[in-house]
């Protein structure tokens, strides 16, 4: 039985192919494409955990995350002067905070909070900032405060229930709060052209498909009116690189190679990656928690 669309409820979908062993359903109602997979209550916290983080290409992971450090304070850089835009300063919480090298980036306008499934990442990023981070997923995670701003990079793919997720944002947001995402464009060009082969369908690390459409339909439904959709640079290593080679043509050699090339500074550099297949989100919470409602 195939498994309900999180946008709009409608159980109508056809399969769009298979990846990795699991189907990947499109939406009839509204488009949405997402994979047909039921991870249960506790996925986030068996799924996520170190070995997501070092040498984690079988869970569309990471090679050594805290090996790229570099990398992911470059587009941390770039996403914080994104947001400044909009906002000043304030209660940021990250959700997915890994590490929290993107709240190392903040300056003293800010305030520092990350939530975080997996305990590794979750202890190294407590040590930079306290009791402000919870070793807890999203659909757990109890706040004590509300926030100016909730950032979700390269998270929102990943949760079982998107759309729970961005009620959950929208309810611990202050009034005029913004949110910032970072997810995986499916109606990118690249993704259109790779088609089953595109690196980012890779359940059950990737459980849904946005595009420009279905995403504006999420936060829109759930209190959220879109001020913007732009696209940003990542910064990856050359065995990043080797490693989604690897994943698209479906080699263990350039996988295992990767790993190779992560442990030799030689070849360990940074190159600008930029295929404009990664939206990033700008919303604002519509005043007095207005929704237009779920179907």
């Amino acid at each position: 039985m195939n498994r309900s669309c999180s946008i709009c409820e409608s159980s109508e979908s056809h399969v769009l192919f298979e990846k990795s062993g699991y189907e990947v359903l499109k939406c009839h109602t509204c488009g949405f494409r997402y994979a047909n997979f039921d991870p249960g209550n506790n996925f986030a916290r068996e799924f996520y955990t170190d070995d997501f983080f070092t040498n984690g290409y079988h869970k569309n992971g990471y090679i050594d995350y805290v090996a790229d450090e570099r990398n992911h304070k470059m587009m941390a850089t770039a996403a914080l002067k994104l947001i400044e835009r909009y906002v000043a300063g304030g209660a940021l919480l990250d959700v997915g905070c890994a590490a929290g090298y993107f709240l190392e980036v903040l300056g003293p306008a800010w305030t520092p909070y990350g939530c975080e499934p997996c305990e590794a990442m979750a202890i190294a990023a407590r040590k930079r900032f306290g009791a402000g981070i919870a070793h807890a997923p999203f659909e757990e995670y109890l706040p004590e405060v509300s926030f100016d701003v909730v950032t979700l990079w390269d998270s929102l793919e990943h949760v079982v229930d998107p759309a729970m997720c961005i009620r959950k944002a929208h309810g611990i947001l202050r009034e005029n709060g913004h949110l910032f995402l970072r997810t995986p464009d499916a109606g990118s060009p690249a993704a259109i052209v790779l088609g089953k082969a595109w690196y980012h369908y890779a359940p059950p690390g990737h459980l849904h498909f946005f595009d420009r459409k279905t995403i504006s339909l999420l936060l829109e439904r759930n209190g959220f009116r879109m001020l913007r959709i732009v696209y940003l640079a990542r910064y990856v290593s050359l065995a990043e690189i080797v490693i989604n080679l690897g994943l698209m043509l479906n080699m263990q050699m350039l996988k295992d190679f990767s790993g190779s090339l992560m442990n030799n500074s030689r070849w360990n550099v940074t190159i600008p990656y930029h295929v404009f297949d990664e939206m990033v989100v700008v919303a604002v919470k519509k005043p007095g928690g207005e929704k237009r409602g779920r179907r």
